[in-house]
């Protein structure tokens, strides 16, 4: 079978009319360039609703990038979305700044460098919240980035810069966050935390904090997990959150949102209601499938997702390639709803596409799950 022609939105593919139009798209960060990564733009016309699993309809091989960060990064929270951006953090070593790419003016920009990437020795935490707004957090240590001064005629505008945020030192080390996910109210970021001993402490804490942006402090909420593996997404029609699940590889969860109260410390608490999936969206097993990682982006209205899997492509030469830098992207969109029960299931399969790739270079460890927004 043939392949379809490319119809990604790209800049050059549009009428002016939708061109003007902030359409919202799909962007994946794949790291086959040897300098950085590449961006590639998918509309929802580039996922096929007639493919099956046997038939070449999806495949969007040859696809080009619309454009490529020279930042060597082996890790997906080495990106975050600032606003209509797209910002690779965590720059690497004597780098003056953190390139990005702008969706809106289909720019390359470059952001300041914040004060806790300097001498960083352990993963931070990124957190975008209040729409203009992206938070990053070391170990007590926390700075805000507010959106880019635009472009004055008469004068160069004010400099873009991070900004300490004095006495909001995060109540645990960044890099023990297993998910999170952002209230509905815009501002507020839960933070789940697991295997943080606080002070040298004998028992590993499984704790949930939020940040509130405004008020810029932390609360603490419990001795409880959220139920999913990254990032969760507030999905209105539902009421919940909803991620990929911690406990049931595979399957999406939704999850009640919680109170933004704080629980006293020694309290015992519980965390809110959660369901899981019925159908198991991925086989996780690498054996049987070359499975290596997956995300989840919300689409917005209609509870509409996309699924977005790496898989190690398999050959008569597997044994030439022990990293698996031969890998296949496969993008599967799908909604979610409420049954009669409350069981939460999977309504439809929109679509699907895949697009093979090969690591173009030995980044130590190798990135498994894709990175992708929906911007």
């Amino acid at each position: 079978m043939s392949k379809r022609p490319w119809s990604s939105g790209h800049p050059s593919a549009l009428p002016p009319a939708k061109r003007r139009q902030q359409q919202q798209h799909l962007y994946v960060l794949l790291d086959d360039w040897e300098r950085g990564c590449s961006i590639y733009r998918f509309g929802e016309d580039d996922l096929d609703a007639d493919a099956d699993d046997d038939a070449d309809e999806g495949c969007l091989d040859g696809t080009p990038p619309i454009a490529r960060l020279e930042a060597r990064h082996p890790l997906p929270w080495a990106f975050a979305a600032h606003g209509t951006k797209i910002l690779a953090v965590r720059a690497a070593e004597g780098s003056p700044a953190i390139p990005g790419f702008d969706t809106r003016t289909m720019a390359v920009v470059a952001c300041p460098l914040p004060e806790a990437n300097r001498g960083m020795t352990c993963k931070p935490f990124y957190a975008s919240a209040a729409g203009d707004r992206l938070f990053v957090m070391a170990y007590r240590y926390i700075e805000e980035l507010g959106p880019q001064p635009p472009p004055d005629d008469d004068r160069p505008p004010p400099a873009w810069s991070w900004s300490g945020i004095d006495d909001a030192a995060p109540p645990f080390c960044p890099k023990y966050v297993t998910c999170q996910a952002r209230h509905p109210d815009g501002r507020t970021v839960f933070a789940s935390v697991m295997g943080w001993r606080p002070g040298g402490a004998q028992i590993r804490q499984r704790s949930t904090y939020s940040f509130d942006a405004d008020r810029r402090g932390f609360r603490y909420h419990g001795e409880w997990l959220l139920p999913f593996r990254g990032e969760a997404h507030y999905d209105g029609q539902l009421d919940a959150w909803v991620g990929l699940a911690d406990e049931a590889p595979g399957h999406v969860a939704s999850c009640d949102v919680p109170s933004r109260r704080a629980e006293p410390a020694g309290e015992a608490s519980e965390g809110p209601d959660w369901k899981l999936g019925e159908e198991r969206l991925f086989d996780f097993d690498f054996e049987s499938t070359g499975h290596l990682g997956a995300t989840l982006v919300y689409m917005g209205g209609g509870s509409r997702y996309c699924l977005i899997e790496c898989c190690a492509l398999r050959g008569d030469d597997d044994g030439d390639d022990p990293r698996c830098r031969r890998r296949v992207v496969q993008m599967t969109t799908f909604a979610l709803k409420y049954g009669k029960k409350g069981e939460l299931r999977i309504v439809g399969r929109g679509g699907r596409a895949s697009m093979a790739y090969t690591v173009a270079h030995d980044m130590n460890p190798p990135t498994l799950s894709p990175t992708a927004f929906w911007m």
